[in-house]
């Protein structure tokens, strides 16, 4: 549980003072203030009076406490609050309550996907779901033919008790099926959505079941005994993909490992904590590269979702078999194993090198990275890759971050630091010098550096005759007072250049 959470759980029932939030922390874990302690867990929320905190360790991350006065002491730790000592055995229960439920909710998920993943019956899986969330389930085909229900089905309505011995749901529910179908209110994705049918007053909780945008069924809980939750809000899409994968047993596309890992790698896009991700991936029994990288793969025009999710797909998993793979935002997101020196397989770079000339692709790859969880983090430096490669003008498809991560350090200074005055001033001398006097000794300045000072290949390079190189860079010295020789110099001009081309893109 986050602290910042459990802070808003107890602010809505007892009286919270001193409220100290420092950094971001959760817990799993509460215990007594004890000053004999020797050493304060991270993953732990400590309560109690303040005087037993052993002050000559470091306080505890997350902490509640009550004291007979003020204290200068408080201001020292990292999250903190402050109770009423009269709710102190209240507010340690409630907590621990609330501790319980979540350990219980990631312990339902976590065996509702060992389920899943261990081909267990579907009526199995709504079952134990069922009973965990305390409401019935069934899952529905698009015609209305029940495929599957919890048992016991135990609806307050006799049509229905009646329609699961018959296989099909009620008739008055299926108009509302279709009712709710015309108005095109619900989610076009697989979320749980919560709806009251007319008919009969029953509030009910739906996923629905897709293949590649074509709805195949719902899965219903009904709220009967035990009000609609988040637990039930997460565990319902779960069965939906489980439901679709029973229907079109024969397709591959809809297999439920390809789902889990859409599922969990784009959760991780849309921020849910590495350690969430970690546990996800564990539970799910996932399997990715020892050392791998992101590939963001763009087309540099787009010609609609199909082709991006069907052609370009199917051409990625022919060069990278063995790579997950997602669609997100109009592109494609892999992540491809690394041999031992660290590299992508030459020939699958050789492929999709002519694959991007031929079909326009912009393709970003990241760092190397050998923590699935972190893969968010990865992506950016793929998806920063291809943003500055376009910046700057380059002309290639395929960008390496390690190209361009000078220039992500610099997109995060902000723009009152000037970054202008941080580059040599050589540069604005030679412009101005340039301007004045219609010569290119900027240019000249830039190649030279390119090529770490070396007269040959600037000479090569600018078609140039090497006395025209000397004298100009003998002008340049002059002009700049600086010295070639200088050991400092090819670093500090190296930056400066960038700094300068990246500030021209910027205007």
């Amino acid at each position: 549980m986050k602290y910042s959470d459990m802070i808003d759980l107890i602010k809505n029932k007892y009286t919270l003072n001193c409220i100290n939030i420092k950094q971001k922390s959760e817990f799993v874990d509460i215990a007594l203030l004890d000053n004999d302690t020797y050493s304060y867990k991270d993953d732990t929320l400590y309560i109690g009076h303040l005087a037993q905190l052993n002050r000559e360790i470091n306080p505890p991350l997350s902490l509640l406490y009550f004291d007979d006065g003020s204290s200068d002491y408080v201001k020292s730790l990292f999250n903190s609050a402050k109770i009423e000592k009269y709710d102190f055995a209240s507010v340690f229960n409630f907590i621990k309550q609330e501790l319980i439920k979540s350990l219980k909710a990631e312990h339902t998920y976590s065996k509702m996907l060992k389920m899943i993943l261990d081909g267990k019956s579907l009526s199995s899986i709504l079952c134990e779901t069922s009973k965990a969330c305390g409401n019935p389930i069934a899952v529905l085909d698009i015609s209305g033919k029940i495929l599957a229900y919890s048992t016991p089905f135990d609806v307050p309505d006799p049509l229905w008790i009646q329609s699961i011995e018959r296989g099909y749901c009620p008739f008055e529910f299926m108009e509302h099926i279709k009712e709710l179908r015309l108005k095109k209110t619900s989610p076009k994705t697989s979320e749980a959505f919560i709806s009251i049918c007319s008919q009969n007053q029953m509030v009910y909780l739906c996923s629905k079941i897709l293949s590649q945008d074509c709805l195949l069924g719902y899965v219903f809980m009904f709220q009967c005994h035990s009000p609609i939750d988040s637990q039930s809000k997460e565990l319902l899409p779960l069965i939906s993909k489980a439901a679709g994968e029973m229907i079109l047993r024969n397709h591959d596309n809809i297999c439920l490992r390809s789902y889990l890992y859409e599922s969990i790698l784009s959760d991780m896009l849309k921020g849910i904590e590495p350690e969430h991700a970690n546990a996800r991936i564990q539970a799910s029994d996932l399997s990715f590269p020892e050392r791998m990288k992101v590939l963001v793969v763009r087309p540099s025009y787009y010609h609609g979702h199909n082709y991006v999710k069907g052609e370009l797909m199917n051409k990625l998993q022919n060069i990278f078999p063995k790579a997950p793979s997602i669609y997100y935002q109009k592109e494609m997101i892999l992540i491809v194993p690394l041999d031992e020196d660290d590299k992508i397989n030459y020939s699958a770079m050789k492929e999709l090198k002519l694959l991007c000339e031929n079909d326009h692709l912009q393709v970003g790859i990241s760092n190397a990275f050998t923590q699935p969880s972190l893969f968010a983090n990865y992506y950016n430096q793929a998806d920063e890759a291809i943003r500055f490669a376009q910046l700057l003008g380059s002309e290639n498809n395929i960008h390496h971050y390690t190209e361009y991560s000078f220039y992500s350090m610099l997109s995060t200074i902000p723009l009152e630091f000037r970054l202008g005055r941080f580059c040599h001033p050589a540069l604005a001398m030679l412009r101005r010098y340039d301007h004045e006097k219609g010569t290119e000794l900027y240019n000249t300045l830039k190649v030279l550096t390119e090529t770490g000072f070396n007269m040959k290949k600037t000479a090569d390079t600018l078609y140039l005759h090497r006395n025209t190189l000397n004298y100009r860079k003998q002008k340049i010295e002059d002009i700049c007072g600086i010295d070639f020789d200088d050991s400092n110099l090819l670093f500090q001009l190296m930056y400066s250049f960038k700094i300068d081309h990246y500030l021209e893109k910027q205007l």
